[in-house]
């Protein structure tokens, strides 16, 4: 993976192939090898009824900074990352921008995917911590990705 490979993933995210996705508007602050660090600019799209940051709003932040985390850390050519399911358990209201900020080192990276190169696909899991800018936990995403093989 090299440095267009990486400006791709950060294209993705908020000009990708995904239109609602794209209407969000998510920052991306860091999308390196391992890393990856996306804010949800907490603006009128993104409030809900009663003025906080509506929950699906969180859901896209969280589940886009996973699949992007999942391709900078393995790249596009091996696997691609589908959501299977996720639990949710919100914290406390959103009222300032968001962000979620991922890391794996080279040992919990090989530890997550062995399972599934064993098989040629599978289950993997992410815990993903929604933050505010203040470094407030908002929100707690649980969520269990199916990598399938890569169409070559």
């Amino acid at each position: 993976m090299d440095q267009e490979f990486f400006a791709g993933l950060v294209k993705n995210v908020s000009d990708g192939p995904t239109p609602f996705v794209n209407m969000a508007q998510l920052q991306a602050e860091a999308v390196e090898e391992r890393h990856v660090r996306l804010r949800l600019p907490v603006a009128e799209r993104h409030l809900n009824h009663v003025g906080i940051a509506y929950a699906g709003s969180e859901f896209v932040l969280a589940e886009i900074a996973g699949g992007t985390l999942f391709m900078a850390t393995y790249g596009t050519d091996e696997f691609v990352p589908i959501l299977k399911g996720v639990e949710l358990k919100f914290l406390k209201p959103g009222t300032k921008d968001l962000v979620v900020d991922l890391s794996l080192t080279e040992e919990e990276a090989e530890r997550k995917i062995a399972p599934v190169r064993e098989r040629g696909r599978g289950d993997y899991f992410l815990e993903i911590p929604v933050f505010d800018v203040d470094g407030e936990q908002v929100a707690q995403m649980d969520f269990n990705y199916y990598a399938l093989p890569a169409k070559k």
